[in-house]
């Protein structure tokens, strides 16, 4: 797979961009910027990360999402591409990185889907009830969330499958074309069909066609494709 990019560094921040356009309906696949949880995992600290329930970005995490939305800002305006909708996680991290990767208010409607939350095997990866996070976040569109509880403990790998398969569905039965994604970055190694534990670093930004059948296409000459590296709090390097 080839890649024509160009590194640039700021602000401690080195970013490197790929631009491509492809067919299909166009999604923006965004992972979560950093939270307290993934310094804790990269230090082995399981139990700690584990324990953290529904945890915010840190600092790091907020520039990081920040200089994302600097760059595809600027890849969205050079490839004359309109976002027209966009669907976060309910979980308070990916919610906080939607807010400041497109800002409040964002720039078109957005939309939270519980389809699009994280493998629900541990505390950290377990939500707010509907009433409290919707109070935190106002803004946004709660309407998909059905019940207080929204998600599921001790979530099977059958269960993402499904998960994954029926948030597909929800994105091309949507009249919108492109469609950014603010999730975990296992619940979108699995929207790739990807067979690794997660290749999504914190605040990695990935353009991936959606076909009807469900299939992804990715042109990798031209699609948006942006990665952010910030440095990490207490730890050298980690991507978990």
């Amino acid at each position: 797979m080839l890649f024509s990019f160009r590194p640039w560094i700021g602000k401690g921040l080195l970013v490197r961009a790929f631009v491509t356009r492809s067919m299909a309906k166009q999604v923006f696949l965004i992972r979560h910027g950093q939270g307290e949880h993934n310094v804790l995992f990269a230090q082995n600290r399981i139990s700690e990360a584990l324990a953290l329930k529904d945890p915010e970005i840190n600092d790091a995490g907020k520039r990081q999402a920040a200089e994302l939305g600097k760059q595809l800002e600027e890849s969205l305006k050079r490839d004359s591409i309109n976002l027209e909708l966009i669907v976060s996680s309910p979980m308070r991290r990916a919610l906080m990185t939607t807010d400041i990767v497109f800002g409040s208010p964002a720039p078109c409607s957005t939309i939270v889907s519980p389809l699009s939350s994280e493998f629900g095997d541990g505390g950290c990866d377990y939500g707010t009830s509907r009433t409290e996070i919707s109070a935190e976040f106002p803004h946004h569109d709660f309407s998909l969330l059905n019940k207080e509880k929204w998600w599921t403990e001790d979530e099977t790998s059958e269960q993402l499958e499904e998960r994954v398969s029926k948030f597909k569905e929800f994105l091309i039965s949507r009249p919108e074309t492109n469609i950014a994604v603010v999730s975990h970055g296992r619940f979108l190694t699995k929207f790739l069909g990807v067979d690794e534990f997660c290749v999504f670093w914190n605040c990695d930004c990935r353009q991936v066609g959606l076909q009807s059948s469900g299939d992804i296409v990715s042109d990798s000459s031209h699609n948006i494709s942006i990665r952010v590296e910030a440095p990490w709090e207490e730890v050298s390097s980690a991507h978990f």
